[in-house]
């Protein structure tokens, strides 16, 4: 996991991951207790890479374990999240946004904890993939999309191919 990336955009992760269905099944294969045999295709390797990348999974020796750790930190995280309703938390109904704020200082900050949320540092996203990842916070994706490019949080290809981390903060 990218070390700028908070609990949120790692579980929205995740979520792009059981969406996929050879992802889906090799997370099984762990968590059911069958192992994972060695992948027979690159396919298989990268999607076990992402895994381990997210932080899901983990390599444990000849094979592959989900990783309490993150579950613990996701938890504990969630449970201060939870206790703390001040700063731009107060914006949020559990993960979700109700409403972006009218101050700029206030609308800045809510926009790179979901930059963060859904984009690594190294992460280049198709359009789709960006949209998938925003709309688990709020539904007008295309908003947020423009409000970021327009704050320099992210940074768009000339040719609209793809979105990379902006150099804002």
């Amino acid at each position: 996991m990218s070390e700028q990336q908070n609990p949120a955009g790692q579980w929205i992760q995740v979520a792009a991951g059981l969406k996929n269905p050879s992802m889906r099944r090799l997370l099984g294969a762990v968590l059911s207790g069958c192992g994972v045999p060695e992948p027979a295709n690159k396919s298989e390797r990268k999607d076990l890479e992402r895994w381990a990348s997210i932080g899901l999974l983990r390599q444990e020796g000849s094979g592959w374990a989900l990783n309490d750790e993150l579950l613990e930190k996701t938890l504990a995280s969630a449970s201060a999240a939870k206790a703390d309703r001040n700063g731009i938390r107060r914006f949020f109904d559990g993960h979700r946004l109700h409403a972006l704020p009218a101050k700029p200082a206030d609308r800045h900050e809510v926009l790179v904890y979901l930059r963060n949320a859904v984009i690594g540092a190294e992460d280049e996203l198709r359009e789709e993939q960006l949209n998938e990842r925003l709309r688990v916070f709020h539904p007008d994706v295309a908003l947020l999309r423009r409000y970021m490019v327009d704050h320099g949080l992210l940074q768009r290809a000339a040719d609209g191919s793809g979105y990379r981390m902006g150099t804002g903060s």
